[in-house]
């Protein structure tokens, strides 16, 4: 019973991340039959359309897609579990687009993880998480900010069963390096540790004005637009914005516990949530951090009976330790500019003064930047770069033939003479043969003009020999040229024809770019506005994507008068030359892209930062 009832969780959650399913089934395949384990929803499921994609998976243990009508399919996925086929999920989906399926395939598989998960469990004859069994001495009460305490707010030790699941799931938190990772390991464990349908985080923005949800129990990726996220945000926020927990439970129990909350609350939107998934039970719990809300806990309970008091207990506890870690783990994530931003803050509004340090502020930023405005500092000027070789060689086809076997691919280094490619040579073999056989018919004839002294037929024979021995010696170079050679070491830079063996090629076709790795040349592309600060034997700095831990010594060469519009703009191409780059040349490739400096002398710090809006108001001014 609690087996199918975990399936049915699981399933459920599911078809509400996807979002586009109408009906699902996880059967079962492993005992060799298939067993329906659950169904969603519980009514208006046609079956006999669902199972007829449950044979042909279980068959071919691969995928199956069949389109029912317009818009409408039904897929059959096969479950493996422990590398081993363990069984189907049938869903029946509406697609309104055949091109977002391979997205819903790639949103199944951390379902997969979580449901190996769950049989793991049931076949080791253990809860997916061991549930707080032990209750918590009567004395305990809870405090405003979820510790523990008496009448006279000293701390309670708490038992043994409550002390060691906070320990761990305090520690499971702190082992997380990231803030997301934290959230997903407090939403699981709680998860299980409680035994909800599931539980949901939300935390609020910067700003503090939008909460953003975080993560859901067992769901890797979840979509916040579907209604049922949306529906547990909205319930989330009406908790923040009321600043108290709220709990809402569908069935009025005299033995549920029902905690002390002010009786004048909104609960709308944790009413439709109960309704809308049929719950039994609802709460939000408040995360809060010197007296700071940072967002709110969502448990969905389907059990008849809410939590308990040793439960909202450990949930309490729970969220009080969550929030120190969540808010470290924010405080992390915020980047160093907030921080800095942050700190000066705070530093400024002590030594200036709470009233006028923004005053202050302000007056000293603008002393500041007019003294810096006339401060000189080297200007370099920055382009995008590109490196290419300053010699090339082409390797074209000698003769109309078929291509046969390719030896080198693009990024290969060549020697001098190394075959590139052979072209298929068996028509010129089987030409060749038929001409030395004409030619050993000639010199037969020859030999007998001469016996019988037949001085006119042995001058034709010989003609003819000539003539077939010239074609012999045409045929004999032409097979020799079949063999593409490199003309030079080097680095293979064109296209990759390996995959077209036995294609036709006509006389004159490139078939292979050889680039020489000896001497290279820079390429920099600059903006017509700043081309006239440019001038040979300038020298600046080269740094590639490839290698961006490489600084490269560059000397302006030539500032050539073509231009080429890129991104909607006018550049000029600036050609650079290595500085003692001899040594690293091996390195470099031919293609490498990455950003260029060239240093064009002082400038005013005023100059550099708006010189660019200067030129563009003389010019809309004009």
């Amino acid at each position: 019973m609690q087996s199918s009832k975990v399936f049915k969780v699981w399933l459920s959650m599911q078809c509400q991340i996807l979002g586009n399913v109408n009906a699902a089934m996880l059967v079962n395949c492993s005992a060799g039959n298939a067993q329906v384990l659950a169904r969603w929803p519980n009514a208006n499921i046609d079956e006999a359309v669902l199972g007829r994609a449950t044979q042909p998976v279980m068959e071919k243990q691969r995928l199956h897609l069949e389109l029912l009508e317009a818009h409408e399919y039904v897929l059959g996925h096969p479950l493996i579990i422990d590398e081993q086929f363990w069984g189907v999920l049938v869903l029946h989906l509406s697609l309104p687009d055949k091109k977002i399926l391979p997205a819903l395939l790639k949103s199944l598989k951390p379902g997969q993880f979580w449901l190996q998960f769950i049989i793991q469990s049931l076949l080791a004859d253990t809860p997916v998480l061991q549930p707080l069994t032990e209750a918590v001495a009567p004395s305990t009460t809870v405090a405003a900010d979820g510790l523990t305490a008496s009448a006279d707010h000293p701390p309670i030790p708490l038992n043994e069963a409550f002390n060691t699941s906070l320990l761990q799931l305090t520690a499971s938190l702190l082992k997380e390096n990231s803030l997301q990772e934290t959230t997903i390991t407090l939403v699981n464990l709680l998860a299980g540790l409680l035994q909800a349908t599931r539980v949901s985080i939300g935390l609020l923005d910067a700003q503090r004005k939008k909460l953003q949800l975080e993560a859901v129990s067992f769901s890797a990726n979840f979509d916040k637009r579907t209604q049922a996220m949306q529906v547990v945000t909205e319930a989330m926020m009406e908790a923040v914005e009321q600043g108290v927990r709220i709990d809402c439970i569908a069935l009025a129990d005299p033995q549920v516990h029902t905690p002390d909350t002010p009786t004048l609350l909104v609960k709308q939107a944790h009413q439709q949530l109960l309704h809308t998934q049929q719950l039994q039970a609802v709460s939000s719990f408040l995360l809060r951090k010197d007296n700071k809300i940072l967002g709110a806990l969502t448990i969905e309970m389907d059990r008849r009976t809410a939590l308990n008091a040793d439960q909202e207990l450990l949930v309490q506890q729970a969220t009080h330790y969550a929030a120190a870690i969540i808010q470290l783990r924010q405080q992390a994530a915020a980047g160093l500019w907030q921080g800095l931003k942050q700190r000066t803050a705070t530093r400024l509004q002590r030594l200036l003064g709470q009233e006028s340090w923004r005053r202050k502020l302000i007056v000293v930023s603008a002393m500041v930047l007019v003294v810096a405005l006339f401060v000189p500092v080297n200007y370099h000027l920055s382009a995008d770069a590109n490196l290419q070789t300053t010699e090339k060689y082409l390797v074209v086809s000698p003769q109309d033939a078929y291509l046969g076997t390719i030896s080198a691919r693009p990024g290969d280094q060549v020697k001098k003479g190394a075959v590139l490619a052979q072209l298929n040579d068996e028509d010129l073999r089987l030409e060749r043969r038929k001409v030395a056989s004409q030619a050993q018919q000639y010199r037969q004839t020859y030999d007998s003009a001469l016996a019988n002294s037949n001085r006119v037929e042995a001058a034709i024979a010989n003609a003819q020999m000539d003539q077939a021995n010239i074609q012999l010696q045409l045929l004999d170079q032409q097979l020799a040229r079949t063999q593409l050679l490199a003309p030079s070491d080097g680095i293979v830079v064109s296209d990759d024809i390996s995959q077209t063996r036995g294609a036709p090629v006509k006389q004159g076709d490139v078939l292979f770019e050889i680039a020489t790795n000896q001497n290279y040349l820079v390429q920099l592309f600059v903006d017509e506005r700043d081309i006239a600060l440019v001038q040979a034997g300038q020298e600046g700095e080269l740094k590639l994507s490839g290698l961006p831990t490489e600084i490269f010594n560059t000397r302006v060469k030539l500032v050539t008068p073509i231009s080429e519009v890129r991104e909607g703009r006018n550049y000029f191409r600036v050609e650079l030359e290595l500085i003692d780059a001899a040594n690293r040349k091996d390195i470099l490739r031919p293609g490498m892209t990455g950003t260029g400096k060239i240093g064009v002398g002082p400038r005013a710090l005023g100059w550099i930062w708006f010189h660019d809006l200067w030129h563009w108001l003389r010019l809309s001014i004009w």
